[in-house]
């Protein structure tokens, strides 16, 4: 049984470390909970911070720069599969570094033998809602950490007048993620089975988890709009979900969301964005959509 894998990313002090700890206080009792910690840095501060906490976990720390960089992706992910295979958690949750540009992530789990272990359940990002504007030189990692996100929580309102323009500037960015305003990242988390439900909307509880797949498209080819919906008719109907983005020959950059037959395409702005297309799927195998996608590419 694969194993549900969420992600947490945000940027520095947005209040990444208080919702983990929220996680933990609530599960650890109920679930076999696998942590890992995402640090630029050697000293793992938040590490120590979790441990002292009193609670039952496993914890995995990397502390030398972001695992979601492809010259450190090799090496997270053999030291995942060897976390796994040592502890057999039942949820795994990382906590990204804040300077992490998570667009890599499904790379992570739809790779090799760890593709058999693990699934991706969730990805949220948690937005500073007083310092978002602060950002500066980096405020194109925080981008992309939204626009992977399937839940964006806009953390520390009660510092600030209002969110609404905040939550439209970043509906821009993501048109489907689910954004919700919050204090101190008090939100609700559903690990295990339960965060499949969103992907399985009919199957109830007394269900197994569904063995699906997750696999991704990440390319620096033009497709047309044309193509591209003939590319999603086809393998919609087969898929549990499709979500991503899509760079246009016409120069446009749309973002794609496909529930079972149901296609949503929205035009975005686009500055930096390669086309990544990522499926949750038991029907088919990454190689027989990356080689389709390919095809209808050069149409």
């Amino acid at each position: 049984m694969k194993i549900p894998f969420h992600i947490i990313s945000g940027f520095l002090g947005s209040g990444k470390t208080t919702f983990l700890k929220r996680i933990i206080d609530s599960y650890s009792e109920k679930y076999k909970l696998g942590i890992i910690q995402n640090e630029f840095v050697p000293s793992n501060i938040d590490g120590v911070e979790l441990k002292n906490s009193g609670k039952d976990f496993h914890l995995l720390e990397i502390n030398k720069g972001s695992v979601f960089c492809v010259c450190l992706l090799g090496d997270f992910i053999r030291s995942l599969e060897k976390f796994i295979d040592e502890h057999r958690p039942d949820v795994l949750i990382i906590e990204a570094s804040g300077l992490s540009d998570t667009t890599s992530v499904a790379e992570v789990v739809s790779s090799g033998s760890l593709s058999e272990k693990i699934y991706l359940a969730s990805n949220w990002c948690i937005v500073d809602a007083l310092n978002f504007k602060k950002a500066g030189l980096m405020r194109q990692r925080i981008e992309h950490q939204i626009r992977m996100a399937d839940k964006v929580l806009v953390n520390k309102t009660d510092l600030v007048e209002s969110v609404d323009k905040l939550q439209s500037e970043i509906r821009k960015m993501n048109p489907f993620a689910e954004i919700n305003a919050t204090t101190f990242c008090n939100a609700g988390f559903l690990p295990g089975d339960a965060a499949v439900s969103k992907f399985y909307p009919d199957s109830g509880n007394p269900l197994s988890r569904p063995e699906v797949n997750s696999m991704v498209i990440k390319s620096g080819k033009k497709i047309s709009k044309e193509a591209l919906v003939q590319f999603l008719n086809e393998w919609a109907s087969k898929a549990y979900r499709i979500k991503g983005y899509a760079n246009m020959k016409d120069g446009k950059t749309l973002a794609v969301q496909c529930v079972f037959d149901k296609m949503e395409l929205i035009s975005v702005d686009n500055n930096f964005h390669p086309t990544e297309l990522v499926a949750l799927s038991d029907q088919f195998t990454l190689k027989q959509w990356n080689k389709s996608f390919k095809e209808y590419v050069q149409k």
